[in-house]
């Protein structure tokens, strides 16, 4: 799907809604490094609303908007909705603005300015909860070429929980995480993460053999893996004053 056809969508959108997209970029798997001929158009942004009348009414205004078409899942959330997650030091919201395909952005960085970074240890339980949560609902040990797609997405947050775990935040292109100077990975256990991305991709033949040493880096990565209590230090003011500003700013 070509760049210029979803920006015509996501136009679309902020006339049919009265709004404005200040950021908007692809998520998912194509931001992640392992898509395929299947995958869809995973595409998120934040907007912010044309009439101010409609931050200041009784009745609840919708804060995510949602846009389904053939092979595209479109999220939007509202900018009162994206400060309250970098508040809480949502992962997912991070993820977005290291997507390296950006369709819109009108100066997204300086909403969350000043705003702090993400906590460390927030992180780190997000990329073990879904290591452990995807390997004990989809795969454990029963490897189906339809469950390639779950394999990856426990493999990356093993590696992205590893470099927090050295106080790194992590990129979020699974290749760019094999090739990080520390990552700290064996070699051997690197060919057979990229072979399941290229098995994943039509692009080749996955053995048992495979499968045994990646099943036994997951088993022994995930008894490494713990969550841990988690305290936040920001100041909600800096938020309400930030949403404040955004509300006050006309273009």
């Amino acid at each position: 799907m070509k760049k210029e056809h979803i920006i015509e969508i996501l136009h679309t959108i902020e006339k049919e809604k009265n709004i404005e997209i200040l950021y908007a970029c692809e998520a998912g798997s194509r931001a992640w490094g392992f898509a395929n001929d299947e995958s869809d158009w995973d595409i998120r942004f934040i907007f912010k609303r044309h009439d101010v009348k409609d931050y200041l009414s009784l009745n609840h205004t919708e804060d995510v908007i949602e846009w389904i078409g053939e092979k595209l899942d479109i999220v939007g959330w509202d900018i009162k909705k994206a400060l309250n997650l970098h508040y809480k030091d949502n992962p997912n919201l991070r993820e977005l603005f290291l997507s390296d395909m950006v369709y819109i952005d009108r100066g997204i960085e300086s909403m969350f300015s000043g705003l702090g970074g993400f906590d460390i240890n927030v992180l780190k339980n997000h990329y073990c909860s879904i290591s452990h949560s995807h390997w004990k609902k989809y795969c454990c040990l029963e490897f189906k070429k339809q469950k390639t797609k779950k394999y990856l997405y426990v493999l990356r947050s093993i590696l992205c929980w590893r470099l927090l775990n050295r106080d790194i935040y992590p990129p979020i292109n699974i290749n760019d995480l094999l090739n990080h100077n520390l990552i700290n990975l064996d070699g051997n256990i690197k060919a057979e993460i990229t072979h399941l991305i290229n098995y994943h991709q039509d692009n080749g033949d996955l053995s048992e053999d495979c499968i045994l040493k990646l099943n036994n880096f997951i088993l022994d990565s995930l008894s490494r893996m713990k969550t841990t209590k988690t305290k936040s230090f920001k100041d909600i003011s800096d938020y309400n004053e930030r949403f404040r500003e955004l509300l006050m700013v006309t273009r």
